[in-house]
């Protein structure tokens, strides 16, 4: 009488489980079932093969789609599903690109006056400032030529740009080049000031030194040059 009652409580208890006739009992309700013991208290555990053979496709796609068995279980018979072929998109590389270049940089370049390499290194990078500067070694062929060094042979040379916003309408600009050989020295400093007076006229001001170690004699010579211009761009 015990195992009766308890019966009837697990089969009231579970009523959201046993809800619908067992395989084992389908002539009887589940109360009844569960109640004559008809069917056992503990249910089947099925253990899955994850193989790749749960789904296995059929040769028949010809209308468009494609069937796939479904799992086997005890007690079940075999029934397929059918799902629509599903297109998947073509795979294409994807390239990524970055507006922004890298702060690093090596040139080489050679021609009848010099040949050599320079390595690059942008410092300052912002909307307000930029600043780059250059090292870099060769050998000159044509002595004075670009603002060189007075002797064929290898040379050193080095670069400095800054370039600075001043407000919305000017900026500043500088820039030093060095180059020494076995010879001398040449040091050529330009520096400009640009003020816009209207959206396609420019107001520039700029001075240039130029310094050889091997001019005046050996003594050294200094040349200066400066300018005043009004540019419009087209």
């Amino acid at each position: 009488m015990a195992e009766m009652l308890a019966g009837w409580w697990l089969a009231i208890a579970g009523l959201p489980i046993y809800t619908h006739p067992l395989p084992a009992a389908p002539e009887q309700p589940a109360i009844a079932a569960v109640a004559a013991r008809q069917v056992p208290m503990r249910r089947p555990c099925y253990r899955l093969n994850c193989r790749d053979q749960e789904w296995t496709a059929s040769a028949n796609a010809a209308a468009g789609r494609q069937r796939i068995w479904a799992p086997k279980a005890p007690g079940v018979r075999p029934r397929t599903v059918s799902l629509p072929l599903v297109k998947l998109p073509d795979r294409r590389f994807v390239s990524l690109h970055s507006p922004f270049s890298s702060r690093e940089s090596i040139h080489s370049s050679g021609n009848h006056v010099k040949w050599d390499t320079r390595y690059g290194l942008e410092a300052i990078r912002s909307p307000e400032t930029s600043l780059k500067i250059e090292f870099g070694t060769g050998v000159r062929i044509e002595p004075y030529t670009d603002f060189g060094t007075a002797a064929m042979g290898p040379i050193a040379t080095g670069q400095l740009q800054l370039w600075q916003e001043l407000g919305k309408r000017a900026t500043f600009t500088q820039q030093v080049q060095v180059e020494t050989g076995r010879e001398n020295t040449f040091v050529r400093q330009t520096m400009a000031f640009d003020y816009e007076l209207f959206p396609q006229w420019t107001l520039r001001s700029d001075f240039e030194l130029r310094h050889d170690t091997l001019g005046n004699g050996g003594r050294g010579s200094t040349d200066t040059e400066g300018s005043l211009k009004i540019r419009r761009t087209f």
